[in-house]
């Protein structure tokens, strides 16, 4: 029901206003409670007959407030929303059309709204048709005009997910219009935003039938529209819609398979749309980055893909210069611009064709020998690119690997035979890889080669002086490219290489190998890996078509063309669907339609004020009462004294945990108490992800094997673990992580756990991928086969071949009785779990053999079946959930077994260094006559199992 602009969702309960009157009377006829007081004197009057009087009248602000108190209370129950301007739907007959968005900026809230249209037909009749309207345009889209039951709808509704380009609602209007369809009411749910097309389409829609709006705008970032990056670092741009209020979000570095490079801050200041999240690493781990992701956003448009244009390149080096004096020579300049970003290889020319790299940088070379220069040619024809530096050398000769021909003298300027002044740096043509560098306008080009007057000069060319004369050209040569800067690679001609942009001319340069990073008019990309309405990463369908390069730069994202990595001519190249995204709110709702969601957000609802109005008028109106009536003394001197014992036994409550904190801590070897403390996370401002998580407080984690059982006890022993480790030492892990290999970040946690079950489900292909990877970049994994047995039983790693078909398991040895595991932190003899005397497996240490290991020594693998999570594992008190065979003292071994392997996994075998001692002695000059006698086992100890 609507009043003007009031509208009430339960508009029976305004009934119970007809009651205000007879509460009104009641109280104008009851007088308040008199007060009672004995007199003594009083008795006298005992035998009088006392009169009948008119009782005294309630006041008249009593009344009210009691009157406001039940009105308050009765409008509140109807549910009144002041919404000015809008208007329910009216009541209509026919069809009901659902208009849904489900492009990329409905990913951020799609739950909600597909919950939303599947309750469309809530309140209507059974045999009531719905019929459904997506306005992402699709080639197999849904037809308006089909019609869709009550039980059908919220099926076809929950089987949709957004799609990873915009809407367009004017195909939309135009499917409408094909279909013939007449609804009797319309119900658009809808992202709320590009009010560019929303409001003509809102009003076209309105003018149709009756229409309803549920809006559902995205709360944070929208989307990253845009990427800048230099030889320093990156940084993204964040667009959002909500202007209201400051905020902070996190943006993630990860490479192509979800491995975590580096996180930024992008803070939102009130009324900005717009904020910059700047990545400060080092160059060559940005080169991994694969693409950029907002934490805790979904949709495509929170994740920006970087193509191959930026990737590390493995350049090889030639030296036309022979000099003894390698910091004077052209070379250094090179090497040091490019050692941030680019893997560097010096050699002779024929060894670098061998190995292939991307790029070939040669300074002041002139002519190559004829073999010599048809291995080069070759090697360009196939990708390569070939970078040449002028000099005396090429000034006086050159061969044909140059971009254009030479004259065979050197232009000299302000010199003696000076032609005129030196030149700055001119210009960038459009089509060059240059474009849009800024070159200072003190670096001045004192000398270079001239190239001939030819008609494809000025298409060849990269980057001019100032005059005019062309300071870096280039041509293509088969699928390679020929790069020739008509300057020395140092001081000598020109100030360039003492720039930054020296830097940045170099790395787009290199990038001209393999064809990448070339203005190519031919050929086409094909779609190599795409995004879907959720912004992962999946491989494309049968409906994404191959693009021409010429029209790469003007492509907007659809059905054909989704975001993603496209693979062509030059490498690979990435479509955004934030890229240059207006991001903004629709406003400019009609006048006519029901507003719901937050469409809703100029209206005020007015229940739940009108609700608690009502209760603090009733609260006012009980104390009045309780005053009048004298039940509200004053407190006295005997209640102060009680108020000041309480207060008193307050603060030595609140000192008695300050004055324990002054003693040291002591923990029983066998106490099973939760320490102050643990488990409490860092406080971070915003949501974060479980990767941000991990990174910023360090965690054990496990993979669930799908028998819950198993799971809870893997669990309950990585906290009891976590436990010992904060009581005891000076790690102190946070709340355990349970982890998917096939989609969670892995290089965050320095081990991961997995507690085989009878059971356990094979892992898929890829989680067992993700996991070798993991294991090759540092990682560690500890598998508990539970097992257990007797001593003379053998270790069976049958399940590992079936769960962990895949896994990338080097040679396997028994833990030495010498090894770094048995004193990393305590001094053991054995490994015990729930079950003692089991051999513990370790990866072999390769003595006589190449073996890959890791830098540091570490296991990468570590296999046992005592069951050691069931000994660790505590309930919320602390206390052991499991038995374990040899009691409390076993339990106690097994903690100190589990210290040991986590200590092992963070520091590594420093502790083998020990052996090295008697030599580090000498070098320090400590070693005397009897040092031949020096033995490690003189170095004091503690021989209890107490921490080194």
């Amino acid at each position: 029901m609507m009043l003007g602009p009031f509208l009430f969702g339960a508009p029976l309960a305004l009934i119970g206003l007809i009651a205000l009157p007879v509460i009104w009377y009641i109280l104008r006829a009851t007088p308040p409670a008199p007060k009672e007081a004995d007199l003594p004197s009083l008795r006298l009057l005992d035998d009088y007959t006392a009169q009948e009087e008119e009782p005294a009248r309630t006041p008249w602000w009593i009344l009210l407030l009691r009157l406001v108190a039940a009105a308050a209370a009765i409008i509140g129950l109807s549910q009144p929303v002041y919404a000015p301007g809008a208007s329910p739907a009216s009541e209509s007959s026919g069809p009901v059309l659902v208009v849904l968005d489900n492009g990329w900026t409905s990913a951020a809230r799609w739950s909600e709204m597909r919950t939303v249209a599947a309750s469309a037909l809530d309140g209507e009749a059974r045999n009531t048709p719905a019929h459904l309207l997506l306005t992402a345009p699709r080639t197999l889209n849904v037809d308006p005009a089909e019609r869709l039951s009550k039980t059908e709808l919220p099926q076809r509704v929950n089987s949709l997910d957004p799609v990873s380009w915009d809407v367009d609602r004017a195909n939309a209007l135009e499917r409408l219009d094909a279909s013939g369809l007449q609804p009797g009411r319309i119900f658009w749910i809808t992202d709320g935003l590009t009010p560019d097309t929303a409001i003509p389409f809102a009003r076209d829609l309105a003018a149709r039938a009756p229409l309803s709006i549920y809006a559902a705008p995205p709360r944070g970032p929208v989307a990253i529209t845009g990427l800048s990056s230099d030889a320093e670092g990156a940084s993204v741009e964040l667009t959002r819609a909500a202007l209201a209020s400051d905020a902070t979000y996190f943006v993630s570095a990860l490479t192509l398979d979800g491995a975590a490079i580096g996180t930024a801050q992008a803070a939102f200041t009130e009324g900005n749309a717009t904020a910059l999240a700047g990545f400060d690493i080092p160059a060559a781990a940005l080169a991994r980055v694969a693409r950029f992701q907002i934490t805790g956003a979904d949709g495509a448009g929170a994740v920006w893909l970087w193509d191959s244009s930026a990737r590390s390149r493995r350049v090889g080096l030639v030296s036309g210069d022979a000099t003894a004096q390698p910091l004077l020579s052209d070379m250094h300049y090179v090497r040091k611009a490019l050692e941030p970003f680019a893997s560097i290889t010096e050699g002779d020319i024929v060894d670098l064709i061998a190995a292939n790299p991307d790029a070939i940088i040669m300074t002041d070379i002139g002519r190559l020998s004829p073999d010599v220069e048809a291995d080069v040619a070759a090697w360009v024809e196939k990708g390569g690119a070939l970078i040449r530096f002028a000099g005396p050398r090429m000034a006086a000769q050159s061969d044909s690997l140059v971009p254009t021909p030479l004259r065979r003298s050197s232009r000299a300027i302000g010199g003696a035979l000076t032609w005129e002044e030196p030149q700055s740096i001119g210009s960038f043509p459009d089509g060059s890889p240059f474009a849009g560098l800024s070159a200072p306008e003190d670096l001045k080009i004192r000398q270079q080669v001239l190239a001939r007057p030819d008609p494809e000069l000025a298409n060849r060319t990269w980057a001019r002086l100032t005059d005019g004369s062309p300071l870096v050209t280039a041509a293509p040569r088969g699928q390679g490219m020929l790069v020739l800067f008509h300057v020395t690679a140092g001081p000598d001609w020109s100030d360039v290489s003492y720039s930054g942009l020296f830097v940045e001319m170099l790395r787009r340069a290199i990038a001209a190998g393999r064809g990448e990073a070339v203005a190519d008019a031919e050929g086409t990309y094909s779609p190599d890996i795409v995004l879907n309405g959720y912004g992962r990463l999946v491989s494309p369908d049968s409906s994404a078509t191959p693009v021409a390069a010429a029209d790469f730069a003007d492509i907007t994202p659809s059905e054909a063309n989704p975001p993603g990595l496209y693979r062509g001519p030059a490498g690979t190249r990435a479509i955004n669907a934030g890229d240059g995204a207006t991001i903004r709110l629709m406003t400019d709702w009609p006048a006519s339609a029901r507003l719901l969601g937050d469409a809703e957000a100029r209206s005020l609802r007015l229940g739940g004020p009108l609700l608690g109005l009502a209760g603090l008028l009733l609260a006012i109106d009980l104390i009045v009462a309780l005053a009048i009536a004298g039940r509200l003394p004053l407190p006295g001197r005997a209640s102060q004294a009680v108020i000041g014992v309480l207060a008193l036994a307050s603060l030595g409550v609140i000192a008695a945990p300050s004055a324990d904190a002054q003693q040291p801590y002591r923990p029983s070897p066998y106490g099973y108490g939760i320490s102050p403390g643990y488990g409490a996370d860092i406080n971070v401002k915003g949501e974060i992800d479980k990767a941000t998580e991990a990174a910023l407080d360090m965690r054990l984690a496990y993979i669930p094997t799908g028998d819950a059982s198993v799971d809870r006890a893997t669990l309950a022993g990585l906290r009891g673990l976590s436990l010992m480790l904060y009581r005891r030492t000076s790690v102190e892990p946070a709340e355990p992580h349970e982890v998917n290999p096939e989609t969670d970040a892995l290089d965050v946690y320095p081990v991961i756990f997995i507690g085989l079950s009878d059971a356990a489900a094979p892992l898929s292909a890829d989680a067992v991928r993700r996991l070798n990877d993991y294991l090759r970049n540092g990682g560690a994994l500890f598998i508990d086969t539970r097992r257990g047995g007797d001593a003379a039983s053998t270790n069976n790693f049958a399940d590992l071949e079936r769960v962990l078909s895949g896994l990338d398991t080097p040679p396997l040895e028994p833990v030495p009785t010498d090894h770094v595991l048995t004193r990393s932190f305590y001094l053991l003899d054995g490994f015990p779990g729930r079950y003692e005397n089991r051999r513990l497996w370790i990866e072999s240490s390769g003595i006589g053999e190449k073996t890959e290991r890791r830098g540091d020594g570490v296991s990468r693998l570590i296999i046992g079946d005592a069951d050691y999570l069931a000994a660790w594992a505590v309930d919320e008190r602390g206390r052991p959930i499991y038995s374990v065979d040899g009691g409390d003292e076993q339990r106690e071994m097994a903690r100190r077994f589990g210290i040991n392997l986590i200590m092992y996994v963070l520091t590594g075998n420093y502790k083998e260094d020990q052996v090295h001692i008697p030599a580090l002695l000498e070098r320090l000059g400590q070693g005397d006559e009897g040092e031949d006698d020096f033995n490690i086992d003189d170095i004091p100890r503690i021989q209890d199992g107490g921490p080194q």
